[in-house]
């Protein structure tokens, strides 16, 4: 009999707790690391306990369950067969625990619980439930798909509540909207805990609160109220952004002195020992309505600029992370079209010199043949002369039009040398005297470094020549044991490259980007003796 029963409790915790169909997974799924349940009945016992995101059988005796279900009989095993869903096996729970079947152990106190996920594991079985009214009544909230602690700090709210708890010697909660307590004060009305501590007085309280919600809800204003156990309890709403996300709730006074008969009649409802609970009705303070009113004033003043600052806060913390995130899909957009214009440029530079090079040499070559022919007129060799020479001519510009649109010198032999050519070119073209400076080795650099230097180095110059009115200009290149250095400067007149000047400078925002793309910074320094273009890139990027 005893194997017959230790059988069906294992079964009964694989069914509900461990299997992937269970009826209740989404309630065991809220359950946090190191939470365990147990089910116990004469002759046996089973758990089932949360390790690394899943629910697995343990041994009973190695773990502390926070509630265990003991049959008192195991006839009463055969109650949970027929469930199918999350509100069955809730239905059923209460039923066998009210009508003295099955006994529930809730097992230490109430916020290590509620820290493990049994709040919201209650609610997934049904045993707490918001009424349809209060559902739709929070509906239309804007805030409600905002985690709570994603704007509020947690840990500054601990610190507040324990505060003021000890301050006016009341027991002090911070809810949300769906009623579950994000902190509670770690002092404070002795007799709530011994409430809480039952599965009844839980129940009780939390719809207690929730009716508080609702109030608070629509009237967005403290208010005063009495709780299910004749406490008078105060709340104060959280509003951020204009929408109510929870509330600050204070409860452990009484207007009267408490009545010992009223209070035992409690504890035997709630299945809880009346001794403890009428003793710490000794410590409750009587009030006066006025001091509660105060006291709510001063809750309420304090939640008002804690979700005020926090708000403001939360909203800055989500315009940064939307401008970081839309900067770097710009960036990425950036260097991905600057990449496939780079493609671009490499092909269509050389089919100019493979393809249209070729066509040019060899007609080159056939004029300079048939001028060597004999026999030829003045004017017919003029002609000829006057052809090759614009021919020459074309594939000169040719030459010049591929280089710009990608040196191949660049991929041959190097970025400097492909410098230097840039170099000759502007001095054979301009009549600004252009220099190249160079001070350490070039050594290894990757393609990537190579063309967007070469750019830089490519759009600072051509600025040089159309804006600067210089007559000399110096590129100048370094390399050592920090990165590697770009510098371009003229003698020119300079220009106002500051961000208020209500101009775009689109060859500026191009280098910086190249710049950024290479983990490098971009400074451009003007006055009236010229302008220098500075760009280093560190030597890890």
């Amino acid at each position: 009999m005893q194997g017959e029963v230790q059988r069906r409790l294992d079964n009964l915790a694989e069914r509900f707790f461990v299997s992937p169909e269970s009826p209740i997974r989404q309630a065991v799924e809220a359950l946090k690391d190191g939470a365990a349940i147990k089910v116990s009945a004469p002759g046996g016992s089973s758990a089932g306990m949360k390790k690394e995101g899943r629910m697995v059988l343990v041994d009973p005796s190695t773990v502390k369950p926070f509630l265990e279900l003991r049959f008192l009989d195991p006839c009463y095993l055969g109650a949970f067969d027929v469930v199918k869903t999350s509100q069955d096996f809730g239905s059923t729970f209460l039923s066998l625990v009210k009508s003295g079947r099955m006994r529930l152990e809730i097992l230490g106190s109430f916020m290590e619980l509620w820290n493990l996920g049994v709040g919201p594991f209650l609610v997934g079985i049904g045993v707490l439930s918001l009424p349809q009214e209060y559902r739709r009544l929070i509906e239309p909230l804007r805030l409600r798909d905002i985690a709570f602690t994603e704007i509020l700090d947690v840990g500054y709210l601990q610190g507040l509540v324990d505060e003021l708890a000890r301050i006016t010697g009341v027991r002090l909660w911070v809810l949300d909207m769906e009623c579950m307590p994000v902190v509670v004060s770690s002092t404070g009305g002795e007799h709530c805990q011994l409430i809480i501590d039952s599965l009844e007085g839980v129940m009780r309280c939390y719809g207690s609160a929730v009716g508080g919600l609702a109030e608070l809800r629509k009237s967005m204003a403290p208010r005063v109220r009495i709780c299910h156990a004749g406490f008078i309890c105060f709340d104060a709403p959280l509003i951020l952004g204009e929408e109510m996300v929870g509330m600050i709730s204070g409860d452990a006074s009484l207007a009267d002195p408490p009545d010992p008969e009223k209070y035992r009649k409690l504890a035997e409802e709630l299945d809880i020992d009346p001794e403890p609970l009428l003793a710490s009705l000794e410590k409750v303070r009587t009030v006066r309505l006025e001091e509660v009113e105060f006291l709510l004033s001063v809750v309420n003043a304090l939640a008002r600029s804690v979700t005020e600052m926090s708000y403001k806060q939360f909203v800055n913390t989500r315009l940064n992370r939307e401008l970081e995130q839309k900067n770097f899909e710009l960036r990425s957009l950036f260097q991905a079209v600057t990449e496939i214009q780079e493609r671009e440029k490499a092909a269509v530079a050389r089919d100019l010199h493979d393809d249209t090079g070729q066509h040019l040499t060899n007609a080159l070559v056939n004029l300079e043949m048939a001028l060597s022919e004999e026999g030829l007129s003045e004017e017919t060799r003029r002609h000829l002369r006057s052809a090759a020479d614009s021919v020459s001519q074309v594939m000169e510009k040719l030459h010049d039009l591929s280089a710009a649109l990608h040196p191949h010198v660049l991929d041959d032999l190097g970025f400097l040398e492909a410098l230097r050519n840039l170099v000759r070119r502007l001095n054979a073209d301009h009549p600004i005297d252009f220099s190249l400076v160079v001070r350490g080795e070039e050594g290894e650099l990757p393609g990537e470094v190579k063309i967007n230097l070469y750019r830089i180095a490519q759009e600072a110059l051509s600025n040089v020549v159309k804006h600067s009115g210089a007559t000399r200009a110096t590129v100048y290149f370094g390399r050592d044991g920090e990165g590697v250095d770009l510098l371009v400067t003229d003698d020119g007149q300079g220009f106002s490259s500051r961000e208020g000047d209500g101009k775009v400078h689109l060859g500026l925002v191009n280098m910086r980007e190249r710049a950024s793309q290479l983990g490098g910074t971009l400074r451009v320094l003007s006055d009236n003796g010229g302008v220098t273009v500075a760009v280093h890139v560190p030597l890890e990027n």
